[in-house]
């Protein structure tokens, strides 16, 4: 059957990206990581109602139902789910925050003016951190390549974003289950690279993490597991509702 002339193949990964970081909460406009691991350790049953409002209060944060607290208030429900996967799923689509591991080093003699602070590594931390952030990649990897494949046709850019938010929130506590199924204690990692906007480690399992200014990128022996367009080492491709019917008709 001959394909509609307003209809674009488009790659779904940026489409589900975008549209599961839309998804994650900001608060006074940015990512707030205290706030979403408290909200996060409710929705695992870690923390209660009580100790969500007692968060509220020590931090004299006010949440009513019309504000970016309103997460925070009443009994657990999807929404909440949601939010925690999205933010979970969308810590490793930014540049990672290095101080989950890095240290400053207490100086044994005062230092020149004008040189800056040093940092150490911290073993432990960073074991942690890059074990979490492999078990998000690979949590995204399934979902992603889950959503992808049962996407329809011909709906607009906005339609698909709308229908991949919609998927996410009915997948939200599969999601935070993969995260806990691929963290794994006791791999062992290489920290290969950590400087100029560029974060590179692999892991005793085989994956290659890469994180640069072009995003995230996660190989298996060469395959791309996720990333450059790909997921699961397939080219997930939309066909798009494109352009208007106007461009139709132009081209009839």
């Amino acid at each position: 059957m001959k394909k509609a002339k307003n209809i674009l193949p488009i790659p779904a990964l940026p489409i589900i990206q975008s549209a599961v970081m839309s998804l994650a909460p900001t608060f006074g406009g940015g990512r707030h990581d205290g706030h979403m691991n408290v909200l996060c350790a409710y929705v695992r049953g870690e923390k209660t109602e009580a100790d969500l409002a007692s968060y509220l209060k020590d931090n004299k944060l006010e949440a009513t139902k019309d504000n970016e607290f309103a997460l925070f208030l009443g009994e657990k429900r999807a929404e909440q789910s949601t939010a925690c996967a999205a933010y979970i799923a969308s810590s490793v689509l930014i540049a990672p925050n290095l101080g989950e591991f890095l240290e400053p080093v207490k100086e044994a003699k005062p230092k020149a003016k004008d040189a800056g602070p040093e940092f150490s590594i911290n073993q432990e931390k960073l074991t942690v951190s890059l074990t979490t952030k492999l078990a998000i990649a690979l949590a995204n990897s399934d979902l992603f390549a889950l959503i992808a494949g049962s996407l329809p046709e011909g709906l607009t850019v906005e339609g698909y974003r709308a229908e991949v938010c919609r998927l996410f929130g009915v997948l939200a506590p599969v999601y935070l289950e993969r995260v806990q199924i691929h963290y794994q204690n006791g791999l062992q990692f290489n920290l290969l690279q950590m400087q100029n906007n560029q974060f590179t480690f692999n892991s005793s399992t085989g994956y290659l993490f890469h994180y640069d200014v072009q995003g995230l990128s996660l190989q298996l022996g060469g395959i791309n597991w996720y990333g450059r367009g790909q997921i699961m080492g397939q080219d997930y491709v939309l066909n798009v509702d494109y352009f208007s019917d106007k461009v139709v008709e132009l081209l009839k």
